[in-house]
């Protein structure tokens, strides 16, 4: 098995690295070893290294992919390593959960790293500091009792937060399956039919005189495309089609709203209930783009309209954002 290859000007026998990667804890592409930080090449999982000595950071970079074009946000997340004085390298990572953790147990084994970007001390000591001004703004008026009522909204959705959690579940189910063209889902079945009749007709070839190792690479392909169409989530299945996503969303935005029904005033309607909706209507009233509860929600639309792949967000703004949007878009912004 071919060893992992150096990114940096500093390398490490082939016969250490190669072990170290075998006993490296994985984390999606990437892994963390005893010598040696791996990031992941074209399809290859850890294929590169670079030793701890030489890395100077390591740090998340959120960015967005054009999606469909209808100003959905499609998070892209990247780690990126760099070494040698300013080289950089990333890796795309599909889960947010499994970054975090490689961060968190790169901060135990190697503290000496840091996690932050290189320069962004500084723009985040001033972001900290506009929240921090925020937060001792005191609203009078009509604001001061819209920010109490989304205070109280906040507690009452706390006190069921599974409702919430449903909610925002729900609608990213029924944004992915409403933006799958049927086109895609026709070409996808093709493939997927063209797989399994590779498999098959391979199998019976073998009976019929077909070289071995053909059939093995004719197996090999079908089961590739069988895979790469079952895991794409295109097709649709019993748990996951327009109809039942539909469903799903409404049972949930009825839950919702029966929970809400409970407190007379609630100032949000029940699709867009999530406690970071009250703190962006919170914060738009403490900055002095509104002065109500109505013109703080529409504000906080035109914000989310606003937010497509073309803006860049800090970390804190692109969490709330990506956990909010898919609330107005199934919603059409109403």
């Amino acid at each position: 098995m071919r060893g992992p290859k150096p990114l940096s000007t500093v390398t490490i026998d082939p016969e250490e690295i190669r072990a170290d990667r075998r006993k490296s804890r994985r984390f999606d592409q990437c892994g963390l070893g005893e010598k040696a930080i791996y990031v992941g090449g074209w399809l290859t999982p850890r294929r590169f290294y670079v030793p701890y000595s030489q890395v100077t950071h390591v740090f998340k970079r959120v960015a967005v992919s054009k999606g469909s074009g209808k100003a959905f946000l499609t998070p892209i997340l990247y780690l990126v390593v760099r070494y040698d004085d300013g080289k950089e390298k990333q890796c795309s990572f599909r889960y947010l959960n499994e970054a975090d953790e490689m961060l968190t147990e790169l901060e135990r084994t190697h503290p000496e790293i840091s996690l932050k970007k290189p320069g962004s001390e500084a723009a985040d000591r001033e972001k900290e500091e506009r929240r921090r001004r925020l937060d001792s703004v005191v609203l009078e008026g009509e604001a001061a009792r819209a920010a109490r009522k989304l205070e109280n909204a906040k507690e009452i959705l706390n006190k069921r937060p599974a409702l919430y959690k449903e909610l925002i579940a729900r609608a990213r189910i029924k944004r992915s399956c409403d933006l799958i063209r049927p086109g895609w889902q026709a070409l996808a079945a093709v493939i997927l039919a063209a797989g399994i009749c590779c498999i098959v007709g391979s199998l019976a070839g073998l009976r019929a005189g077909l070289p071995k190792m053909t059939a093995i690479m004719l197996i090999l392909i079908g089961a590739a495309a069988v895979l790469m169409m079952v895991n794409s989530r295109i097709l649709p299945t019993p748990g996951r089609n327009r109809r039942s996503a539909e469903r799903a969303w409404e049972k949930a935005l009825d839950n919702m709203q029966h929970h809400i029904n409970s407190y007379p005033g609630f100032p949000l309607p029940a699709c867009y209930c999530h406690p970071a909706v009250c703190d962006r209507m919170i914060r738009i009233l403490k900055e002095e783009r509104a002065a109500d509860l109505d013109g703080a929600l529409a504000v906080l639309k035109e914000d989310l309209k606003q937010m497509d792949h073309t803006v860049q967000l800090d970390r804190q703004d692109y969490d709330e954002v990506v956990r909010i949007k898919p609330l107005f878009l199934v919603s059409d912004y109403r």
